[in-house]
């Protein structure tokens, strides 16, 4: 009986240890996600983009240079930013030599500066061509905070060049001014989509959805209520109620918007963290052995950046009759609600469009 027992109890474990990782992944947006997801989507579904301009925003890695790629494939005429100039090259090299006669440009852009986005704005605008669709896949994560790992974190806190909390600072307000400097742009042609890169984090931003006292930290200190995944969920908050709201004033001039979250993904976007980490663990072998052991654990979840860049791209070629116009989509191309409470308050999408804008013109007055 106790050998029987053993048996199936040793069985069961195994089971749990093999499913349990199958179950985090599909819930996450992980790997799983690509071949279960009932919108089915492929890059073999993407239609031409001959003659369609297309910018995508932080470009130089991961699911932003995938993207790029693939639209390239398809025939658009593809520029990349990226604050490092000497990456955004790179990347441009990458993906001529692996798509042939691919329309890739470079260009420096730095979300995180008001002078940057002016004059990024200012050298496309001056080309004077019609903008088809804007991927704002650009952004930064700190470090994914309590709500994913269980402690307070706060070494991430930093301002940008303008005096903004980071996140929200790259993240929103950064792609905000920038899409407001190519309007005109994106009313050249007939259809024009902006798609804003969110994420599931969106759940984990404050009580209230949005703490407009925490996005210009006085004197550059930490706020006493400051967290950095809390700060990062704000900010892909913000970007889902930002699509939103675009798609409901531009609808008339022809530009959809979508926001989603691209799902775990093998990318760059945890650097911050994996640095503290090794930092903080360093000469501590039984800290090390149990950083690397999670992190192999975690990477049995993500999805590579290929089929993390699926998402997006969705949204960037679908047509529109098949598309919600200012839905939120996860992977891969499925839409869904975001799981914020506040994500339905229609009042705090337009507060947060209006004190925007209001932030912005005071630096630029």
């Amino acid at each position: 009986m106790c050998i029987s027992l053993l048996k199936y109890t040793g069985i069961a474990v195994l089971f749990i240890a093999a499913a349990l990782p199958l179950l985090i992944s599909h819930i996450g947006g992980g790997w799983t996600r690509e071949f279960t997801s009932s919108a089915g989507f492929a890059v073999s579904a993407i239609e031409g983009q001959e003659g369609l301009n297309v910018i995508v925003t932080g470009a130089n890695t991961g699911i932003g240079r995938e993207t790029a790629r693939e639209l390239a494939r398809a025939g658009a005429n593809v520029f990349l930013t990226c604050r490092s100039a000497k990456k955004c090259d790179a990347a441009v090299e990458d993906i001529k030599a692996s798509v042939k006669n691919a329309a890739v440009t470079a260009m420096s852009l730095d979300l995180g500066s008001f002078k940057s986005i002016d004059t990024f704005a200012a050298e496309f605008n001056a080309k004077n061509i019609p903008l088809h669709t804007l991927v704002l896949n650009a952004g930064v994560m700190k470090s994914p905070g309590e709500m994913f790992v269980g402690q307070k974190m706060t070494y991430g806190f930093d301002t940008t060049e303008d005096g903004f909390e980071y996140h929200i600072g790259v993240n929103h307000i950064g792609h905000f001014k920038l899409t407001s400097l190519l309007m005109d742009a994106l009313k050249k042609p007939p259809a024009a989509r902006v798609v804003a890169v969110s994420s599931a984090a969106e759940g984990g931003a404050p009580a209230e959805g949005i703490n407009f006292n925490t996005f210009e930290p006085a004197g550059g200190k930490m706020p006493a209520e400051y967290e950095d995944g809390v700060a990062y969920g704000q900010s892909k908050l913000a970007n889902f109620f930002f699509a939103k709201e675009l798609a409901a004033r531009f609808a008339g001039d022809g530009i959809t918007a979508y926001s989603c979250h691209p799902g775990l993904i093998m990318s760059e976007l945890g650097r911050y963290m994996e640095e503290k980490a090794a930092f903080e663990n360093k000469g501590d072998a039984l800290k090390e052995f149990g950083t690397a052991m999670l992190g192999n654990y975690f990477a049995l979840l993500q999805m590579s950046v290929r089929a993390g860049a699926l998402t997006q791209l969705h949204l960037a070629t679908a047509d529109p009759s098949t598309l919600v116009n200012g839905a939120f989509y996860v992977p891969v191309g499925a839409q869904v609600d975001p799981t914020h409470p506040m994500a339905t308050n229609d009042a705090l999408s337009k507060e947060l469009w209006a004190k925007t804008e209001e932030i912005i013109a005071s630096k630029t007055a």
